[in-house]
């Protein structure tokens, strides 16, 4: 007894861990951790895509609460005094008063590339909206928290309203009318003579698309945002700081997420610049991406992209 007792007090208590268990806790920490980053990612890039279609819905909802109370009429989409309808070959300057933002004059910083807070908080919604914040995407590389300062590297609004939502047609574009009678199947007058300036004459809220994310080169997003329907032409591009998230709203106040088919686009965007005409690939399926957003520029009044038009 005496000796088995001796013999186990003799044997050394074990501290710690072995050279080889300390190796497999840490692989099975890194292989967790391996598996976390990634979703946090995911989770991070979920929650921005989130914030960014709330933003969105917000001043959707502003420009329909806006309408409720001006006779049915939307904000323009333009971001000056420039006007907004275009009735027998002129702008109506009275309709300067319905712009949504007014990047114009003191309301520029030096310049003249970047908006100061000042034609967010003059423009016709701000009313509505009440938060700079809101006119920003999570996602905006130049001022992703949307300070009340602006500078001249400074971005305080990353989105634009559609440029055929509450105007008779793109002011700043007179040839827009032109080709419509003869290259568009199914339209006969002009597309100025469709009245999409209220509630009532917009034939597809559900489809119509009211805002969207956009990156413009000029620094800050001018004017509405528009792509020729009649032929694959990018006169504007949607933001592609990320393809697989270019967010929109619609006039019904419903949002959406579309990833780009071309991934090439955003490059070529960024080297070209606006009115970018893409051309026709068979072999790659002709135009997708571009496809998309002209189908929702104004379903109803511009027919959609299935039919054939423009030798497309």
């Amino acid at each position: 007894m005496r000796n088995r007792l001796r013999s186990s007090a003799s044997r050394p208590a074990r501290t710690g861990f072995t050279v080889t268990e300390l190796l497999v806790v840490i692989a099975i920490i890194g292989l967790i951790v391996s598996l976390i980053i990634p979703t946090i990612g995911k989770v991070r890039s979920k929650s921005r895509t989130l914030k960014c279609l709330t933003n969105q819905r917000t001043i959707t909802m502003a420009n329909y609460t806006y309408a409720t109370s001006n006779q049915s009429r939307f904000a323009s989409p333009r971001t000056d005094s420039q006007g907004t309808l275009y009735v027998n070959g002129g702008n109506v300057g009275s309709g300067s008063a319905h712009c949504w933002v007014k990047a114009e004059g003191s309301n520029l910083a030096p310049g003249g590339q970047f908006e100061k807070p000042a034609a967010l908080e003059q423009g016709t919604l701000y009313p509505y909206i009440g938060d700079i914040k809101a006119y920003v995407s999570p996602d905006e590389p130049t001022n992703p928290l949307a300070s009340n300062e602006s500078s001249t590297g400074t971005r305080v609004r990353s989105y634009s309203f559609n440029a055929l939502l509450g105007s008779t047609r793109p002011d700043e574009l007179p040839e827009f009318d032109a080709a419509f009678t003869s290259t568009m199947a199914g339209v006969t007058p002009q597309l100025s003579q469709y009245n999409a300036t209220t509630i009532g004459t917009i034939k597809s809220p559900q489809r119509m698309m009211a805002t969207i994310v956009e990156d413009d080169s000029v620094a800050y997003n001018n004017e509405g945002w528009l792509i020729l329907p009649q032929t694959a032409n990018w006169i504007d591009w949607p933001a592609s700081w990320r393809p697989d998230a270019i967010t929109m709203s619609y006039v019904d106040g419903s949002t959406d997420s579309y990833e780009l088919t071309n991934q090439t686009l955003p490059g070529i965007w960024d080297s070209y610049g606006h009115r970018y005409v893409q051309p026709a690939d068979a072999a790659a399926g002709f135009a997708v991406d571009w496809k998309f957003f002209r189908d929702r520029l104004n379903p109803g009044v511009i027919p959609d992209s299935t039919y054939l038009f423009g030798g497309n």
